[in-house]
């Protein structure tokens, strides 16, 4: 049924290209089968060993029997990211096995046999990097041509990031002691992102906080003039609400608030949500209004307005991120990311040796450490794809 749709106004347009419109001529190809709905199909790997098939169509029953060699491409794969926006990395050697590079379709009939691509070990897979092996049709027996938009098919393997998030709550806020007074935190852009899970709206304030300093980068859910799951970011008078994108209690979800300069935007779930224009001002994440830099809190009002909660993923950035870099590392970034500033997994925490409480690193190396108010906070497992 897709072929019905898709196939046929390619063959067309491909007929008027190679000559007039009076003498076009329809041509019979072959093409990769899953290429035809969409250039990319993912698979997920749960479990080894993980295996995809995959087969050549032809545009109609062929009257003889074809046979067509499939080759693996991984060097398409960086044009492929350039293309599309993506960050995949090619499957690495020795990990996969492909079997039945050569298929063939029976004479009277449209789809070949079986190949198959299989992901035998994940020795040597980076922690949340998402991975892509190009399959080509390399030649064709006979004088059938190939459709070349469907000629290669991206096979997108996507592993699951598991990991562990903190609560946060009215017993367990954080503060960033290294940012607050820091003069050298003063930035023309910066992003903030984080997964959040609400367990529950109602926390007898007027907002709950996920991240940032009050007025100055907040990151929040509600307000007097909004309702209680709607995020909002603030910097003073630059306070846009994504209203049309309301949140549900027990679900997680990726919040960013990005400064550009000339904007300052919220991002859920990697998607663009809401945003307004600014005047080109800088952003001061040192500033001091009596509470300073804050997860899950972020104001000395209203108890710290907190976040009844998980927390993970928090990361702060010198640079304004790109919608495609967003969606793409949503579950985990590396730590010596140009432009990172810090960054708090919040899937661990060691006692504080200076009193009570607990402190979650900075996996930066820089040193701004967070630190909560819980001497045994909860935690809750996690499992992001």
């Amino acid at each position: 049924m897709k072929l019905k749709y898709f196939a046929v106004p390619l063959l067309l347009a491909a007929a008027l290209a190679t000559g007039c419109q009076e003498s076009a001529k329809y041509e019979p190809v072959v093409y990769m089968t899953d290429a035809q709905s969409n250039a990319a199909m993912s698979v997920t790997i749960d479990e080894l060993p993980a295996s995809t098939a995959l087969s050549v169509t032809a545009s109609e029953q062929v009257s003889h029997d074809l046979e067509i060699t499939l080759e693996l491409r991984p060097d398409l794969v960086e044009s492929y990211n350039l293309k599309y926006g993506k960050n995949y990395l090619p499957l690495p050697e020795g990990t996969y096995e492909f079997l039945n590079d050569k298929v063939s379709i029976a004479a009277g009939f449209t789809t070949s046999s079986m190949a198959e691509l299989t992901v035998t070990t994940m020795d040597g897979f980076a922690e949340g990097a998402t991975y892509c092996m190009p399959v080509s049709i390399r030649s064709v027996s006979g004088s059938m041509a190939v459709l070349e938009p469907s000629r290669t098919v991206y096979i997108v393997f996507k592993t699951p990031v598991i990991s562990k998030a903190i609560m946060i709550g009215s017993g367990n806020k954080y503060k960033i002691p290294g940012f607050l007074d820091n003069a050298d935190l003063v930035f023309p852009q910066v992003t903030l992102e984080t997964r959040v899970y609400v367990t529950n709206f109602s926390n007898g304030c007027d907002n709950s906080s996920i991240m940032g300093i009050e007025g100055e980068c907040s990151v929040r859910f509600g307000d007097v003039k909004i309702d209680k799951n709607v995020v909002q970011i603030c910097h003073e008078s630059y306070q846009p609400a994504a209203t049309d994108r309301p949140c549900d209690a027990n679900k997680w979800y990726h919040v960013a608030a990005v400064w550009t300069g000339s904007s300052w935007d919220i991002y859920i779930d990697g998607q663009y949500a809401a945003g307004t224009p600014t005047q080109g001002e800088s952003m001061n994440l040192g500033k001091n209004d009596g509470y300073g830099f804050g997860l899950g809190a972020l104001s000395q009002w209203q108890s710290s307005r907190p976040l009844m909660g998980y927390l993970a993923e928090c990361r702060v950035w010198t640079r304004a991120l790109s919608q495609s870099e967003i969606a793409n590392n949503m579950n985990y970034v590396d730590p010596t990311s140009e432009g990172l500033l810090a960054y708090w997994r919040m899937n661990e925490w060691t006692p504080n040796p200076d009193g009570g409480g607990n402190i979650v690193p900075d996996l930066t190396g820089h040193g701004y450490d967070a630190h909560g108010g819980s001497s045994n906070p909860t935690m809750m497992d996690t499992r992001w794809m």
